[in-house]
Parts: structure tokens; sequence; C-alpha cells
């Protein structure tokens, strides 16, 4: 069961999955958290699942699309986010309340570049913002079927529809509820 998540050809170990997990915990420790609503247990570990997942699926779309960044594109967007927060010092404070782990930063911008530019993409078609998302979406939910996305159920079900990692059993049909 060291299976996390496999998505296509590519796999994330539970072990994978949990690093993250222990990075945004590590750092809310150095953090005043007290006015923020974080996620936690279950919730924490399926929201950096969804993460894996979404980068996967994302890079897939970006490769099909011919969507390419560079690292300088990725450092731009880096600087228009420190400087969003506030600087580098309210950078940690930013990643905490976002729930990112400081390693997932640079994946995190990744995937808001490709998110951006299918949205834009989508926009200068005629599609309202809505119907960008929408489209998006659409690409997220035909990539996942395109390469089967398997999650370990101590992470939730994979429901296709949407492309998402939810809340499910798990203890995967062992444990029943009482009459």
């Amino acid at each position: 069961m060291n299976s996390g998540i496999t998505i296509g050809d590519k796999e994330f170990s539970t072990n994978d999955i949990q690093k993250p997990v222990d990075e945004i915990l590590e750092a809310r420790k150095s953090i005043d958290t007290s006015q923020m609503q974080l996620g936690s247990g279950a919730d924490l570990i399926r929201n950096q699942a969804q993460f894996a997942v979404i980068s996967v699926l994302l890079d897939q779309i970006a490769s099909d699309s011919k969507i390419n960044f560079t690292n300088a594109d990725i450092a731009t967007r880096r600087t228009e986010i420190v400087a969003q927060v506030g600087g580098e010092t309210e950078l940690p404070r930013a990643l905490v309340s976002s729930n990112l782990a400081p390693s997932n930063l640079e994946p995190y911008i990744k995937v808001r570049l490709i998110i951006d530019k299918l949205n834009s993409d989508f926009i200068e078609l005629g599609a309202s913002p809505e119907q960008a998302s929408e489209g998006v979406s659409k690409l997220l939910v035909a990539a996942a079927k395109k390469l089967g996305v398997k999650v370990n159920p101590k992470y939730g079900t994979w429901n296709p529809v949407t492309a998402s990692i939810e809340s499910g059993d798990i203890t995967d049909g062992a444990v029943t509820p009482a009459p």
C-alpha cells in the first residue's frame, strides 16, 4: 500500500504525498495561524494529493497544446506573487494560509501559468471568463480520462466527472456503520 496516486505512468507514493503535508505542518509552527482557516487531517492530505493530480494533468494538457514556459517566466511570476503578498518576508505566511508547501511553490506557479494561458486562449476564441474556466475543467476531465487516475482509498475516491478526489471511506469498506 505504498502507492498513493497513479496518473498514467506517473506514480506518487504515500511518502510523496505526505512530504508536502509535513512541510506545511512544519511551516505553520513559525506563523500565527489563529486568524486562518487551514486544512487539516484528511482534508489537508487530500488537498496535497489533488495538487499532485492536477499538476500532472496540466503538464499533459500543456504538452498536448504545445504550451511552454521558461524558467524566466516562472521567476517573473514568482516575483509578482512575492510583491503581491507584501515581500519575501511575508511569503511564508502566504504559503501557510494557502496550504502550499514551500517546495510546491514553483510547481504551483507552473500550474497557474498553464491555467492562465488556457483561460486566455478560450477567451481569445470568444468565451466568457466563466466559459473559459469550464473549458479548462473539461480539458482536465479529458486528460484524466486519457491518462487514467488511480487513488489510494486513504485519500478519498476519484470522481472522473469532476477530475477530483472526494472524501471517501478511508477503510475501503472494511468498517461498516452499525445498523
